[in-house]
C-alpha cells in the first residue's frame, strides 16, 4: 500500500482472541478502528464463547466486511494455542496482538511500526498501564517498575518472560521458525526468544495500552490452568529455537545442567551450586526490574530460585 504522500505503508494484521469478552470488546475494537495507521485486516478467533461475544463480532464485521475475518473454534483451544492459531491466519507483513478487553492509544500502531525501518528489528513493544475498575494504576505502570527489554541477548529471557503479548508487534517472517509453539509455552515468550535469535527487539518507552485487569480476564482468571512446565523442561524447549548465537547456546546448556541438578536436590534446602550460577549471571537474569539496591535484589532472587 502507498500513502497519499507517496511513502510505502507496511501492512499490519491485528490478531485478536476472544472468549466470553462481551462486556469490554466493543471498547477495545473502537480503539483499534480509531488507529491513526491503516489496518490491513483484523483476525479474530473466538474460543467457544458462551456469551454474546461472537454476535458482537458479527455486528462489527457487518460494518467493516473487508476488514474483519472471524473464526469460531470447533473446540476450546485455550489462551496460548488460540493465539497461535490467530497469528498463523494473519497475512500482513507485521502482526500486532490485541486482547479482547484493553484500550489502545490512538498512535499505538504508528509508534511501533516506525521501529521496523531497521531491518534487523524482528519485534517491537511498548508499555502498558493497568486499568482496573475504570481507574488507571500509575504506581504499577511498567515504566516505573521495569526496564523495557531491548536488544538481542537471548540469555536475558531464559528464566523470566519480560514481554507481554498485548504490547507486541512482530514480523510475520518470525513464524517461519516459531510455529508450532510448544504445548504450555506462553506464546509471547516464545515469539520474543525467536525474535532475539533472528535479530533484535526494540521498545517504545511510552504507555500505548491501558491493560484491563478483572476477574474474567483470560490471563488473570483463577480458572486458568497452572503451567505444568518445570524450569528444566522449559529450558529444553528453548533448545529447539533455531539461530541462537553461540554465546546464548552455551549459556543455555550450562543453565539446563544446573536446572537438572536442582530438580534432584531437596526442595527444603538451598541448592548452593545453582545459587552460585544464578548470582554469577544475576545482572543478565534479573536485570529487568528497576531497583534502588540492585545488588541486594540479585542476591535475594538467586536464593529464591535456588530453593
Amino acid at each position: 500500500m502507498i500513502s497519499s504522500k507517496g511513502s510505502e505503508i507496511v501492512s499490519i494484521s491485528i490478531a485478536m482472541c476472544t472468549y466470553n469478552g462481551a462486556k469490554y470488546i466493543n471498547e477495545q475494537l473502537e480503539t483499534i478502528i480509531a488507529q491513526d495507521y491503516p489496518l490491513h485486516e483484523i483476525i479474530v478467533v473466538d474460543d467457544r464463547s458462551s456469551d454474546d461475544t461472537f454476535k458482537i463480532l458479527e455486528d462489527w464485521k457487518a460494518k467493516h466486511p473487508a476488514l474483519f475475518k472471524l473464526y469460531l473454534n470447533e473446540e476450546n483451544l485455550g489462551f496460548d494455542k488460540n493465539f497461535e492459531k490467530a497469528i498463523s491466519l494473519c497475512t500482513g507483513d507485521l502482526i500486532a496482538i490485541a486482547d479482547q478487553d484493553d484500550v489502545w492509544m490512538k498512535d499505538k500502531l504508528s509508534s511501533l511500526v516506525k521501529l521496523f525501518a531497521d531491518e534487523n528489528v524482528m519485534l517491537a513493544h511498548g508499555a502498558s498501564i493497568t486499568l482496573k475498575n475504570g481507574n488507571l494504576h500509575h504506581f504499577s505502570g511498567q515504566l516505573k517498575r521495569y526496564k523495557l527489554f531491548e536488544g538481542s541477548d537471548s540469555r536475558k529471557l531464559f528464566l523470566l518472560n519480560q514481554l507481554s503479548g498485548h504490547n507486541i508487534m512482530f514480523r510475520k517472517s518470525i513464524l517461519n521458525q516459531a510455529i508450532p509453539i510448544p504445548d504450555f509455552m506462553p506464546y509471547d515468550w516464545w515469539l520474543a526468544l525467536n525474535a532475539t535469535a533472528l535479530g533484535e527487539i526494540k521498545a517504545v518507552k511510552r504507555y500505548l495500552v491501558h491493560h484491563r485487569k478483572h476477574g474474567d480476564n483470560a490471563f488473570f482468571s483463577k480458572k486458568r490452568i497452572k503451567n505444568p512446565l518445570t524450569l528444566r523442561s522449559r529450558l529444553l524447549l528453548f533448545k529447539r529455537i533455531q539461530n541462537l548465537n553461540s554465546e546464548s547456546s552455551l549459556f543455555l546448556d550450562e543453565f539446563i545442567s544446573y536446572a537438572e541438578q536442582h530438580e534432584q536436590a531437596p526442595s527444603s534446602k538451598i541448592d548452593w551450586k545453582f545459587f552460585k550460577f544464578l548470582l554469577k549471571y544475576s545482572k543478565i537474569i534479573f536485570g529487568h526490574k528497576k531497583r534502588i539496591f540492585p545488588a541486594f535484589t540479585y542476591l535475594t532472587n538467586s536464593i529464591k530460585f535456588a530453593k
